[in-house]
């Protein structure tokens, strides 16, 4: 903003210093021109009247656009002032809350390693299950302040349901709050979700839906072949070990039957942006998966039909063009176009196969 009013300052200077000189020079024609000499004096006070008033109206329109632009940029820093206290306050109740749960995590551990479990192995059994819904519940906490509301994430992912137009009974890996679920559900399908987090599974079973707590992996291999019409997931597979997750797609061929499809969603490692601002944030997360990666280990795991979906790209973030009547358009826009493909292509993709 501070760029842009300091380019217009300089564009009005610009065009009150070609008023002047084109001034002058109209003085200076007609004061060579061959009037009568008795006339010259009443031309010469008719043109420094018009100076004078032309001088008048550039100082009103400067005092006039300072005013603007000061008012302007106050509002501008005000509000980002605002956002920012906002955001600085935000921030410490998060701090607060997890620095909390790290100290009675670690304060449970040395409680933990001075009971005698022979003596007191209920209150240590008891201890136990106190410990591990710690991790769960802040990052329940965690996922409520970051990924978004309910609403944002069901009309993330109303994308993907025509993917499963035809399918029964559909498994969400990861369902969290349930938003797929319901999607689903809407839509006359059956839909089952699995997730580790205690708390985001309450708030599912809240709303009827069908969801366990349990191991993607355990599950799966629990099931029984050919009984399910289709697995979708959407950004959890990030969080798993390379090895784990080419085992998740092996089970999750077994147990699909013959035309159902596994749609697996995840933050995309080709955009800089979505690196920065979205994986590097969630520390629990194991390593970027490249789109080509994915396309392997479906296809090598016997799916068919393997594609890579991207979402909508950010297109609020992306560096603009010059316009095109530009000399130097051509080569500027064709290195921004680079860049915004670098910087700015879509947040996530998934991978879809069919078995």
């Amino acid at each position: 903003m501070i760029r842009l009013i300091e380019a217009l300052v300089e564009q009005r200077k610009s065009r009150q210093e070609e008023l002047k000189t084109s001034f002058y020079e109209l003085a200076g024609a007609i004061e060579t021109m061959g009037l009568v000499r008795k006339k010259r004096p009443l031309v010469r006070a008719k043109l420094q009247k018009l100076h004078s008033a032309l001088a008048a109206y550039t100082t009103a329109q400067d005092k006039e656009w300072d005013a603007y632009a000061n008012n302007h940029s106050t509002t501008v820093f005000k509000s980002l002032q605002w956002k920012i206290e906002k955001l600085e306050a935000e921030y410490s109740n998060l701090k607060t809350l997890l620095s909390h749960f790290v100290g009675l995590e670690n304060r449970l551990d040395r409680l933990l390693d001075s009971l005698d479990e022979k003596n007191a192995g209920q209150a240590a059994a008891g201890l136990r299950a106190v410990k591990e819904q710690l991790s769960p519940i802040q990052y329940a906490d965690f996922e409520q302040r970051f990924r978004g509301s309910r609403e944002q994430i069901e009309t993330r992912l109303q994308k993907y349901l025509p993917l499963f137009a035809g399918r029964h009974e559909i498994l969400d890996i990861g369902c969290g709050r349930g938003e797929f679920l319901e999607l689903l559900a809407a839509s006359g399908h059956q839909g089952l979700g699995i997730d580790l987090s205690a708390s985001m599974l309450e708030i599912a079973a809240e709303k009827g839906l069908e969801c366990y707590q349990a191991d993607a992996l355990l599950f799966l291999k629990n099931r029984a072949a050919e009984s399910l019409d289709g697995i979708f997931s959407s950004q959890v597979i990030e969080h798993f070990q390379p090895e784990y997750l080419r085992r998740v797609i092996s089970e999750s061929f077994r147990v699909l039957r013959h035309g159902s499809p596994l749609l697996l969603e995840t933050i995309n490692p080709l955009s800089l942006f979505a690196l920065s601002r979205i994986y590097f944030l969630d520390p629990t997360h194991q390593q970027p998966l490249h789109p080509e990666y994915m396309r392997y280990l479906l296809s090598s795991s016997g799916f068919s039909a393997v594609e890579i979906i991207f979402t909508a790209e950010p297109e609020n973030e992306k560096l603009r063009a010059m316009a095109p009547d530009n000399p130097l358009a051509l080569t500027f826009n064709g290195n921004v176009d680079r860049l915004n493909q670098l910087l700015f292509s879509a947040c996530e993709y998934a991978v879809k196969g069919v078995k």
